[in-house]
Parts: C-alpha cells; structure tokens; sequence
C-alpha cells in the first residue's frame, strides 16, 4: 500500500503511520477474540441440534428447553453450569452441550452414576420400574443379580467361578437387560458427554431412540460426544473397578468377550 496521503488527509510520519496500523491490527485481533472466544454466539445451525435434542429427552419440558435457548445465545463459562471440569474454555458448541447435559441430569431425564458406584445405576432403575431384578432373563439375572442383592457375599471359590461366568456371558447379559427394558416400553441409550468418571444414560420411547442413536451433538480435541447405544465397554470398565477389583476382577484385559466398542466416528444430527 503507498503511504502517499489521500488529498485533504493529513500525513503522519513514518512511526507514527507505523503504530496506527499496529493500532488497527490489534482492534482486529481483539474483534475476532470477541467473535470466536469463549463468551461467542452461536449460529442456529450450530444449536437447533441441541435444542431438539433437550425438547426429546425432556419430554418436550418447555421450560427446560427455554433454558437452553437461552444459554444458546451465550453458552456459559462456569462449571456449575456446564457441569464438567475442566470444559470452560471449550469451544461454545461443546459448552452449549454439556451444559444442556448438565441440565437434563439435574432435573431428574437422565440416569448418571460415577464410576465407584457403578452398580447404584442398577437400583435407579429398579425404583423407577425400568427394571424388575425378579422377572430378568436367566443370564441377565446370573451376571447383574448378585450385584443388586446387598446380602451377596461371595467366597474365593464362589467370587472366582462368577467372574469367570460373568467373563463369559456378560455380552448376552447387556442384550438381554437391553430387550428386558424394551418390554416395558423404553429403549436405552447412553448420553456420551464426555470421556471422564460418570456414565449418563437416557431412557426413552422407540421412536425417539431411532431419531437420536449414534449422532453427535459435538466434538472437541477428537473426542465426539452426543447420544450413542448403550456404551456397555466403558460400563465394563467402570463395572469392574465398583465391584469386581475387589474379588480378583482385573485378572483379565479388555472387555468380555462379543461387547461392542465405542466407535469414535458417529455422524452429526442434523
């Protein structure tokens, strides 16, 4: 560009034309910080997604939903809100999302359970007649059984042949417990927010299940996240290190035998 003035404009020395850019730069930068930053807006594109996601798995709660749209127009910053560690500074559409799980989880549409209390998930359901530990199918019952029986206690025999048991049938278990919970009516699925200690899951209607099951909602450092099938492999993990370390459960690597892994590459909702 000449630094030949415009006529009627003033000259500035050489310096002083040098800091007004460096001034103008510096307001462009600061600009797009602004945009793009962590307190960014985002486009209906990014969010009509998340939306729809919290009207189906709130039972179409309106008020629920109107909280959403409102933190769409300026998702939150503070980890109460979003309700992970560590995820302030994550891009808005991972924020957005996360917060939304939050809030789902608090107001009672999701099932959650940390890792060391894995086998809690078990008498959720039971309480809210998802499941009845009396009628489950024979496999189903001989894996998860023991586990919803506080009475249960196992010698080193007894402990070792039902590891090995559970080692062997726990995938047919998970199946079994899947179609156990479609008799009632509901289909479950696992809400996939983030790689950490807690497992969420959702119980919802067939058709709302079809709608949702493998899409992401987000994605953030590789990590996709959104509603997957029941994600049974991290179950396992999380399983064994509530109940089965305890008895000599860590014996074994991986994951039983027939159970599905999470696969990374799900395709986005639309």
């Amino acid at each position: 560009m000449s630094d030949v003035p415009m006529p009627g404009a003033t000259a500035l020395p050489c310096a002083r034309r040098t800091v007004a850019r460096l001034l103008g730069a510096t307001a462009l930068l600061s600009l797009l910080f602004v945009t793009t930053g962590c307190g960014a807006k985002m486009s209906s594109d990014e969010y009509a997604p998340i939306l729809a996601f919290a009207a189906d798995f709130s039972g179409n709660d309106a008020e629920l939903v109107a909280k959403v749209r409102q933190m769409a127009a300026n998702p939150p910053t503070d980890m109460e809100t979003i309700g992970f560690y560590g995820a302030e500074d994550d891009p808005p559409r991972n924020r957005l999302f996360l917060a939304t799980v939050n809030l789902l989880d608090t107001s009672g549409k999701l099932s959650s359970v940390e890792d060391k209390y894995t086998t809690e998930i078990f008498f959720q359901w039971a309480e809210d007649g998802v499941i009845d530990p009396k009628t489950l199918p024979p496999i189903a019952k001989a894996v998860f059984g023991p586990l919803m029986d506080e009475t249960t206690a196992l010698n080193e025999p007894a402990a070792r042949a039902y590891l090995d048991y559970v080692w062997t049938h726990y995938a047919a278990a998970t199946q079994e417990l899947e179609r156990h919970i479609a008799e009632r009516g509901k289909t479950l699925l696992s809400i996939d927010a983030t790689s950490g200690d807690t497992l969420l899951f959702a119980l919802v209607t067939p058709d709302i299940a079809a709608r949702w099951r493998d899409r992401a909602l987000s994605e953030h450092d590789g990590y996709r996240a959104g509603v997957r099938s029941p994600m049974w492999d991290r179950f396992w993990d999380h399983l064994s290190y509530s109940a089965f370390d305890r008895i000599g459960g860590r014996e074994r690597t991986g994951v039983p035998p027939g159970t599905q892994p999470r696969v990374e590459a799900i395709p986005f909702a639309q």
